[in-house]
């Protein structure tokens, strides 16, 4: 510590030392940090102290303790534009995250007359991906776009990869995305695939995507933990 963490309470000098560990990855995010004892032991103070040190950083929502487990590094929010067009890999490669697409469940002409109908689509295709943040599960996505309008999209859709990079590498560009948002809790399944508790709150968000004549691309339905990202609106 310099010469001006010293100035600081001592609750303040270890709050500094653990976040800086979180940033440098001395702590990996979403690992649990190492016992009281051990912490204790590192920076040379009092359970009072470490515990009002873990306490702020929880309030900031950079720790969560977990009942009988420990206290666990929340990942950083991803801060998401609702105006932006972006897919969910361009958003993720301009933060300087690494992004996947992990295909759970596809399913060709699926039973949903609604959603046809909505997208206008001649053979409906759905595809349920579970998106991730460096290996870590972020959101649920159910996608649907027209199989017979987009022919060239399913393979690279199918192979993980992103589906507005699949339509833009076809000469397709998306121009206008509407979205629908409400905040719930996950069910049991979605719970499992998230690794998130019960009381945890979603945001379960319905997207349509439409070309420059108001054409739609795709409608994707998804759940995404509230604690991962934040939503702003620029004007």
């Amino acid at each position: 510590m310099d010469k001006q963490s010293h100035l600081l309470p001592l609750y303040e000098q270890v709050r500094r030392s653990i976040l800086a560990g979180i940033e440098s990855g001395q702590f990996a995010e979403g690992s649990f940090l190492p016992s009281e004892l051990e912490l204790m032991a590192l920076y040379g103070v009092s359970r009072i102290t470490l515990r009002r040190a873990i306490g702020d950083l929880c309030a900031d929502g950079r720790l969560q303790r977990q009942q009988g487990r420990g206290t666990v590094i929340k990942p950083r929010k991803v801060q998401q534009t609702l105006v932006s067009l972006s897919g969910f890999s361009e958003t993720m490669d301009g933060l300087g995250r690494k992004s996947g697409h992990r295909i759970l469940a596809r399913e060709d002409n699926p039973k949903a007359p609604a959603i046809r109908d909505r997208l206008q689509a001649e053979a409906l295709i759905r595809f349920d991906r579970l998106l991730e943040d460096g290996g870590r599960p972020m959101t649920l996505e159910t996608l649907w776009f027209d199989a017979k309008r987009f022919p060239e999209v399913i393979e690279p859709v199918a192979a993980g990869g992103s589906f507005f990079a699949a339509l833009r590498d076809n000469g397709i560009e998306p121009a206008h995305a509407e979205r629908q948002i409400d905040v719930g809790l996950a069910s049991p399944a979605e719970r499992t695939t998230l690794a998130i508790s019960a009381v945890q709150p979603v945001y379960r968000i319905e997207k349509v995507v439409t070309d420059a004549q108001h054409r739609p691309l795709a409608l994707s339905q998804l759940v995404t933990p509230s604690h991962l990202v934040t939503y702003t609106i620029k004007i």
